[in-house]
């Protein structure tokens, strides 16, 4: 987690203003305006009608935004998404749907909302503020959407809190626990992730309690853990079963009925 995040009001207008305000006050952020000296670290920006993520050491790089709207993730709503996919399969979608899911991982929110267009009611937890808010634009973006805003709501809402204490005062068992952690680097070799992705990494670093975190997540599904690897990435325990897909395999733990 970063220790410094300066919000820097970029846009003129009041609208924009009263949004990053309202989020310096909240979690007493520190905000810059004009031409006062914007410390290194993080900008969080206000721009047209959405919030974004800027790493300052990087001004060429694309700030992050979470938009559900994009013309990628439309595309794949409409023309790739089904339930026979490797990612529904494990997660355990039907045709009934109404399954309840738990993503312990949130992110950038992606695998939340397809799950969310598969019929799923999704809570996904995400443990930064920071990601959060963007997380909660991008919803109240969608919410504006003549297709998705009708229903988003019902489907898929996002709770700031830490995973590993969330699903310990559960009071309800969810079907399914949805766990995607982000580990190191498992080759140094490899290619780096995309300049975007490089910001997130950065900002969150590693998920250091990933092993805490799926023990939690088996004690509190009701059906089934399902954790997101890369293919050539050992298990987290042993899996009732993995489904495998180009680059990433999906590892299904089962629960046993008391």
């Amino acid at each position: 987690m970063i220790e410094e995040l300066s919000i820097v009001l970029r846009v003129t207008g009041l609208e924009s203003r009263k949004v990053l305000e309202a989020l310096a006050e909240k979690y007493q952020w520190p905000v810059h305006i004009g031409s006062a000296p914007i410390p290194k670290g993080f900008a969080l920006e206000f721009e047209q009608d959405h919030l974004q993520l800027r790493d300052l050491s990087q001004p060429k790089v694309k700030p992050l935004i979470v938009d559900f709207l994009s013309d990628t993730l439309t595309y794949r709503r409409k023309h790739g998404l089904s339930k026979t996919q490797v990612f529904a399969k494990a997660i355990g979608v039907t045709a009934r749907g109404g399954l309840t899911v738990l993503d312990a991982t949130a992110g950038m929110g992606v695998d939340s909302f397809f799950l969310a267009c598969l019929d799923c009611k999704v809570t996904a937890i995400e443990r930064s503020p920071v990601i959060f808010e963007l997380l909660q634009d991008g919803l109240r973006r969608a919410r504006e959407d003549k297709e998705i805003g009708p229903w988003i709501d019902d489907y898929l809402q996002f709770v700031q809190a830490n995973a590993i204490d969330f699903m310990k005062a559960l009071n309800e068992k969810p079907q399914v626990i949805y766990v995607d952690p982000m580990f190191p680097d498992m080759d140094e070799r490899s290619a780096l992730p995309k300049k975007e992705m490089q910001i997130f990494r950065k900002l969150l670093g590693a998920d250091l309690d990933a092993n805490a975190l799926f023990e939690t997540a088996l004690r509190s599904a009701s059906e089934r853990v399902v954790v997101k690897r890369p293919s050539e990435a050992e298990p987290l325990g042993e899996p009732t079963h993995s489904f495998e897909g180009k680059t990433l395999r999906y590892d299904m733990y089962k629960i046993s009925k008391p």
